[in-house]
């Protein structure tokens, strides 16, 4: 562990075992929280790629300089990670914090995801399929650029198939490209949970996202509005997929706030 005025950084926490793969997160803490509200980071990368480390300092520093602890987790990617594989690691990692609070001064009882793309996805399911006031119980989720649908976005003509790539839902499914398993791509979707009792909402997208439709958001939003939730939606223009816009200093204060008002009723 290293330390200071500012921050304190825990690398490397085993939080779970999947299969024989130990999976770790890597822990920022503001040096001077006695009991930080937490949010955890999930990277996208279409369930196929990425780590909890490459482009993480910036997300880790900003959170923490406005006063929340950040857990970025690896979870289990490509096959291993195939629905409901790698929803399952970020349980764990809910409980394995709400286990550790105290040990890392921590303030566990309410705790926010924060994703991107299929990251997004995660934090979304992580919330959704999971029953209020259960050990891995969420209070609230950022969503970023996130796919919610996957019927739809499963949904190929015969010319389409022949001109454009299987998206990566097929692999994260294992499902057959030519013969997709909708009811299993339902399972898998935010949009078609349980939403009445869902967490609050931030959802953010740009409009000019070529690899994820806006309107994954956008009807995402409009069904937890009409389920009676608290949803925001928050469009950026002229922003594509993973755009370096999404970790300006005015979105991490966004972010910031949100996590605030839903974990310790902040404004």
């Amino acid at each position: 562990m290293t330390s200071s005025d500012v921050m304190k950084v825990h690398p490397d926490l085993e939080y779970a075992v999947a299969a024989g793969q130990p999976l770790l997160l890597d822990l920022y803490v503001p040096g001077d929280s006695d009991a930080a509200p937490v949010c955890i980071w999930l990277h996208g990368g279409a369930w196929l790629v990425g780590d909890r480390v490459t482009e993480v300092e910036r997300l880790a520093q900003g959170m923490v300089e406005r006063g929340i602890a950040f857990a970025s987790l690896d979870y289990r990617l490509g096959p291993a990670g195939a629905f409901p594989a790698s929803i399952n690691d970020v349980r764990a990692a809910v409980r394995w914090l709400r286990q550790h609070g105290d040990e890392y001064s921590l303030a566990t009882d309410r705790m926010a995801a924060w994703g991107a793309s299929a990251g997004g996805h995660l934090a979304l399911m992580a919330a959704l399929a999971t029953e209020e006031k259960a050990e891995d119980w969420l209070s609230a989720v950022i969503a970023c650029f996130a796919p919610t649908d996957l019927p739809a976005r499963l949904s190929r003509t015969p010319l389409e198939r022949q001109i454009l790539r299987d998206p990566p839902d097929i692999a994260y499914l294992a499902t057959d490209p030519a013969a997709p398993d909708l009811t299993k791509a339902r399972q898998a979707s935010p949009l078609y949970q349980r939403l009445d009792h869902a967490p609050p909402v931030l959802l953010v997208h740009g409009d000019r996202d070529q690899q994820m439709a806006l309107d994954q958001s956008e009807r995402m939003h409009q069904a937890l509005v009409a389920a009676g939730r608290d949803s925001t939606l928050l469009v950026l223009g002229g922003v594509g997929h993973e755009d370096p816009r999404f970790r300006d200093p005015w979105l991490l204060d966004v972010v910031a706030a949100f996590v605030h008002r839903h974990l310790s009723g902040e404004l």
